[in-house]
């Protein structure tokens, strides 16, 4: 019987401080990945961001770089696709609010080979991206006749991304219209 005391009051002690450490932490923790994002998106954007305003959807989470008197002068979106070589890639986007054209790109999660597939977060790699829109670029690899140049030996991971700048845009087309005015 003394066992079974014994292994019961250390289970109950050992509950205790993991439930107060994650009490502890959790606060500290959060306010860490919000800074981390933060920062992200400023990589994003060729400008300082002066403030920043968050809008959620049921889809996705969308960043409003804004100036001083309130004009958007920028939009970033939180993007994925789970394509990748080892999976999902997360990334963050930006365009400008006018034509949408990239900005540039953040990958903020990626399991991706080291070496290989990571470099789809070099700017080497995502220049390309720059001033493209949906519209001007057919978003597949060279490989597959698109207007992408893929990664040598990481052509999935190329894909992916391309396939994640894809789906940001679209959010971004789908909150944030075009003018039809020209």
């Amino acid at each position: 019987m003394r066992p079974i005391i014994t292994l019961t009051i250390v289970g109950l002690l050992s509950a205790s401080l993991l439930a107060v450490v994650d009490d502890l932490t959790r606060e500290p923790i959060a306010q860490a990945k919000e800074a981390m994002k933060r920062k992200a998106i400023e990589q994003i954007f060729p400008f300082e961001l002066e403030k920043l305003e968050t809008v959620k959807t049921d889809d996705t989470t969308f960043y409003e770089a804004m100036d001083a008197e309130g004009n958007i002068q920028g939009i970033a979106v939180e993007s994925r696709t789970d394509l990748g070589y080892s999976g999902r890639i997360e990334i963050l986007l930006g365009v400008s609010p006018e034509d949408q054209k990239i900005f540039s790109y953040k990958v903020v999660y990626h399991l991706e080979t080291p070496g290989l597939g990571d470099k789809i977060d070099k700017d080497k790699f995502k220049s390309q991206f720059t001033g493209r829109t949906l519209d001007d670029t057919n978003w597949t690899v060279r490989k597959d006749g698109g207007d992408i140049d893929e990664l040598t030996a990481a052509t999935i991971s190329s894909r992916a991304v391309a396939d994640a700048v894809v789906r940001g845009l679209e959010f971004i087309n789908e909150k944030y219209p075009k003018s039809t005015e020209e």
